[in-house]
């Protein structure tokens, strides 16, 4: 019964004092909701770093300079411990019958020839090329290039001039060997030109099947090869094992620079929102705890009239826990919602801000169950914390100084 009474009067005083009550709720949910933020958006930096390795293409290149790489050398590369996807790709000129170049603004006047030159970059894989990898290029519409087929991906400057779509048809041609191709995919983006010639345009580039390449050239030899790693961890292993098998017949390019500036860029993001978040949370925090501090002083009357009429301190210090604890409790379920809004918008707009395509498309859990138990009872102990504090400033006196201070 005397517990039953403690938990009436509780509920009773926070529905007495519904501003009151709703202040103190306000600042708790406050609190919540900027840790369960926290966490929602340490997950999703956390899975930025974890998936820059499979979604931004780290890997290393192997380069044939003068060297083209056979089919069976190219293999022992691709074998690798380590490597998870590997396309190989071999790069020529060609002429365009039924298609004219896109022609840059400046520059110097060519050749005919040279004008009407493309490049075509023959590819076992486009979606793994660095370009499209890194978020350079885009695919628009279509579907990449994958396999030894006939099929081309061309520039959206290059199909717009031309009035080629998804489906279109014209053909290639080299030192009196063609190919017709058929256009299955219409890309975006733009890389700086090495040079003035129009071939070296990313509008003038087209990606094709390794069949393509192999009929214009003539042979079947690989110009390149793109090793890729699903973790970076291996990839250091993977490029000296790459480097002996290569000697000095071919170059290879590690990734691992770029990937430690990215790694970085995302550490630094990630370091930034943590003190930001643990900044607001820290400062609603000794808001709350000065809020109950006066909560506690703007009840004193009533805590004398309970020890007047002979109840004792620890029961009323179990009816003011019950009272922080039920609020706390309605607080701590709200900011779930409110929490995983925040984290939810800050997590996508970081992911579609970094400008690389393969994290924006990044699916983040907002709300992880084990991290949010433990932060919700982390801001549960810091809550108890200030409530202990506060009342310990009124409860350490006497009764009769309290009892006093009411006259």
């Amino acid at each position: 019964m005397m517990s039953m009474n403690v938990w009436k009067r509780a509920t009773l005083a926070i529905v007495r004092k519904p501003v009151r009550s709703g202040i103190i709720g306000l600042l708790m949910l406050m609190v919540f909701t900027s840790l369960v933020a926290q966490v929602g958006v340490s997950t999703a930096l956390r899975t930025m770093s974890d998936g820059i390795g499979a979604g931004m293409g780290i890997g290393f290149t192997v380069s044939a300079g003068e060297n083209p790489i056979s089919a069976e050398e190219a293999s022992r590369f691709s074998r690798i411990p380590g490597v998870t996807k590997t396309a190989y790709a071999t790069k020529t000129l060609a002429q365009v019958d039924g298609a004219r170049p896109v022609m840059p603004r400046q520059g110097p006047r060519l050749d005919s020839d040279l004008a009407m030159q493309v490049s075509v970059l023959g590819t076992t894989d486009s979606s793994l090329s660095e370009e499209f990898q890194s978020g350079l290029y885009r695919l628009e519409q279509g579907r990449h290039i994958s396999g030894d087929g006939d099929d081309v991906l061309v520039h959206r400057d290059f199909a717009l001039q031309n009035g080629l779509s998804v489906g279109s048809t014209f053909r290639l041609r080299q030192e009196g060997r063609n190919a017709t191709v058929r256009v299955a995919g219409i890309f975006s983006g733009n890389v700086q030109a090495q040079s003035p010639l129009p071939s070296d345009t990313s509008e003038n580039l087209i990606y094709s099947g390794r069949r393509v390449t192999s009929a214009l050239t003539g042979n079947d030899r690989i110009g390149m090869i793109r090793c890729l790693s699903d973790n970076p961890q291996d990839l250091s292993a993977a490029v000296s094992q790459a480097k002996t098998m290569a000697g000095g017949k071919y170059d290879v390019t590690d990734d691992s620079a770029r990937l430690s500036g990215v790694l970085q860029s995302v550490q630094t993001v990630r370091d930034l929102v943590r003190m930001v978040l643990l900044s607001v949370c820290l400062a609603d925090v000794l808001v709350l705890a000065m809020a109950l501090v006066f909560w506690i002083r703007s009840r004193i009357h009533e805590i004398g009239t309970l020890l007047a009429l002979g109840i004792g301190k620890m029961r009323i210090v179990a009816q003011l826990a019950i009272e922080t604890g039920l609020m706390a409790a309605v607080a701590a379920l709200c900011s779930l919602g409110t929490g995983a809004m925040l984290s939810g918008y800050v997590s996508s707009r970081l992911l579609r801000d970094s400008g690389v395509a393969p994290l924006e498309s990044l699916h983040v859990e907002a709300l992880p169950p084990e991290q949010t138990v433990l932060i919700l009872l982390l801001g549960c102990a810091v809550i108890a914390v200030a409530l202990a504090v506060s009342c310990a400033a009124v409860l350490s006196k006497s009764p009769k100084s309290i009892l006093s201070s009411m006259r």
